[in-house]
């Protein structure tokens, strides 16, 4: 009973009337990966933004394939560059830790897998298509790119990219 009654309750605590400004919103989506291969891997996109404009962001894609697994989640932190003169136009840069990874699960033998985890820079270009009191629906194109190990001596990136589209709501 009370878990019912304090879900109803920040429900409609969500759906009130946004104030002034909101101090923080939430963020969730669908999004695409692509990984360098320019094959695009459906996965999802969670975001925490303050009023400031920094933002915390979790992308997330995953497949299986026979024996393989293939995960990557990416957790960023971002704030809003300003070079547009529209507010609806958003860019963005920070940095984000990617984790790769791959388990091998034969059906006779021992599974392997490994992590492969990196430090990149963060940019991002996003676009409001609508908004309604406290409720906002954006596009978003953010861009990853990792030092790929020591080749990048040789000035060799990893790069991911992730195409979004999703709801934030003001809290």
């Amino acid at each position: 009973m009370f878990v019912r009654t304090l879900v109803r309750g920040v429900v409609l605590w969500i759906l009130s009337p946004a104030m002034g400004h909101a101090a923080v919103w939430l963020q969730a989506g669908e999004s695409v990966m692509e990984q360098g291969d320019f094959l695009l891997h459906p996965g999802i996109q969670l975001g925490l933004g303050f009023e400031d404009g920094i933002r915390y962001r979790l992308d997330f894609t995953g497949r299986r394939f026979g024996s393989f697994l293939e995960t990557t989640t990416m957790v960023s932190r971002d704030e809003i560059l300003k070079i547009f003169p529209w507010p609806e136009l958003t860019a963005r840069y920070g940095v984000t830790i990617m984790d790769a990874y791959t388990a091998y699960d034969p059906p006779a033998g021992p599974k392997e897998s490994v992590h492969d985890i990196n430090v990149g820079l963060s940019l991002g270009v996003g676009y409001t298509i609508w908004s309604q009191d406290k409720w906002r629906v954006n596009a978003e194109w953010n861009s990853q790119l990792y030092a790929a190990g020591f080749a990048f001596l040789f000035l060799t990136t990893a790069r991911k990219s992730i195409f979004s589209l999703g709801a934030e709501v003001a809290l």
